[in-house]
């Protein structure tokens, strides 16, 4: 009889997928100090972060999660069972040629980095375009740091397409 025989690394691996479970909710204003959080993991990626206790004095970042949810906006938390919050993803609006490429919808998302390596990305991302798609939201965009190549692979696994250069970001969008 063969036995299957793994590294402990692998074991470990597997073991946490099959036993970790979220909850996915609607993101609410009081969950803002956790978008921030988020926010910070995705600007790392970038090379341009922003000091997480003073978000108002960043501007670009701030925009992002400034009085979120807007009408038309939305946005998913994924919780441990335990109630802890592991990532989140939302689409924020922004004017109309704020950016090439982007007019309409803009994703953000991010993974807490204890909770990363789960496939939570991809399960959140699935509830959030549910919840554009109940909001009648047709195309999403977003923004890749063009160096950031684990995103853009994923994001191109996942149906994104890119669109156009905007410094050293890849504009991409995906119909829903």
């Amino acid at each position: 009889m063969y036995r299957l025989r793994l590294k402990p690394i692998v074991y470990n691996t597997l073991w946490k997928i099959l036993i970790m479970d979220f909850r996915f909710r609607l993101i609410t204003a009081e969950d803002r100090p956790f978008m921030v959080q988020m926010l910070y993991e995705a600007t790392i990626a970038s090379e341009q972060t922003f000091d997480i206790d003073n978000i108002e004095n960043f501007p670009h970042s701030y925009a992002y999660i400034e009085n979120f949810p807007e009408a038309g906006e939305v946005g998913i938390i994924a919780e441990s069972t335990d109630g802890t919050p592991a990532g989140a993803a939302w689409l924020r609006n922004f004017p109309e040629g704020d950016k090439p490429g982007i007019s309409g919808p803009e994703l953000t998302i991010a993974i807490a980095p204890s909770y990363r390596r789960q496939h939570l990305a991809k399960r959140i991302m699935a509830q959030l375009y549910q919840a554009a798609n109940a909001l009648n939201i047709k195309t999403l965009k977003l923004g890749v740091y063009q160096k950031n190549l684990p995103a853009l692979a994923f994001y191109k696994n996942d149906g994104w397409e890119p669109d156009v250069i905007f410094g050293d970001y890849v504009m991409m969008k995906r119909a829903i």
